[in-house]
């Protein structure tokens, strides 16, 4: 639920979003803080964007409210 994340304080949803991009398969190594801060606007700056390509073929992307973390090409 993008409201409950963007209610923490900036330094936790961030820790948050990084760990969920790790958890669906981006490497920890190759997921820079430019990655995250751009799946944070995902969530604190919504205008309608489009899904993010993250490393290791992870796609973030907003829909309904929530913010979802899969492969592309997969199945959520």
């Amino acid at each position: 639920d993008t409201r409950r994340l963007d209610s923490l304080p900036s330094a936790v949803r961030r820790r948050v979003l990084r760990r969920a991009a790790i958890a669906a398969g981006s490497p920890a190594g190759s997921l820079f803080a430019r990655h995250v801060e751009e799946v944070d606007r995902l969530v604190t700056g919504w205008r309608g964007q489009g899904p993010l390509n993250l490393p290791g073929g992870v796609e973030a992307r907003r829909t309904c409210g929530r913010l979802l973390f899969r492969r592309a090409g997969g199945e959520g």
